[in-house]
């Protein structure tokens, strides 16, 4: 073997060492809708999610377990929930929220609940939810900034990507956008409609006495 192939070899592995160090940081989370393993469960869910849409606030509360988990400051039960989303107003927040999450699938977990969204009991391990957050469609641009105009720097699909630092920016066209830093260093934006942290909100079902009722519905960790 030549000397001259020798160090093109070398510098070859060290090329494909250092672009797998970089690919690897890189994972990807699909989409998960396990409801109709359970047919109770699925037609449950399907009835919710037309309450949802005529904003049937005595069919929601009528789902809520007593003791539902509303946050992480002790706020517990139904008569917190009712406080502090106020389901009987057609515009309350909790209309949108419940069905973006239910809309996304879910996942049962060993406890027999169900989880919704997909992200939440579905999110590797490896990576710290505070620190990652997952793409949650395909073909979704990055932009060098935060507006539609922007040039684009990736596409990615179903990817796990770090957060950049400081908060969301909003475009002049009033669209929220995320800064993310790509495996390879690379900063950008992406729309917030388009990313979703394993810890925003999710409901959690669970059955007691024979009928599903919603235990959780939380934010953070």
């Amino acid at each position: 073997m030549s000397k001259r192939f020798s160090m093109l070899l070398i510098a070859l592995l060290a090329t494909l060492t250092l672009f797998g160090s970089v690919t690897a940081q890189v994972g990807k989370l699909y989409p998960v809708d396990e409801a109709a393993k359970d047919p109770v469960f699925f037609v449950f869910r399907a009835r919710l999610l037309k309450a949802i849409q005529k904003r049937d606030a005595a069919f929601l509360l009528g789902i809520v377990d007593p003791k539902i988990a509303n946050n992480f400051g002790g706020d517990d039960g139904i008569a917190h929930f009712k406080r502090i989303w106020h389901p009987e107003r057609p515009t309350s927040p909790v209309w949108t929220e419940l069905l973006t999450a239910l809309a996304l699938g879910g996942k049962f977990g060993e406890d027999k609940s169900f989880s919704a969204p997909y992200l939440f009991n579905g999110f590797p391990d490896q990576y710290d939810a505070f620190e990652y957050s997952a793409i949650i469609d395909e073909g979704v641009r990055v932009r060098r900034e935060p507006n539609i105009a922007a040039a684009v720097v990736r596409t990615l699909s179903f990817d796990i990507v770090r957060l950049g630092e400081g908060e969301a920016k909003r475009s002049t066209d009033k669209r929220e956008w995320i800064p993310v830093v790509l495996a390879d260093g690379q900063k950008g934006y992406v729309a917030s409609e388009y990313i979703r942290s394993a810890i925003d909100y999710r409901a959690i079902f669970e059955k007691k006495n024979g009928k599903w009722m919603m235990t959780a519905f939380i934010a953070g960790d």
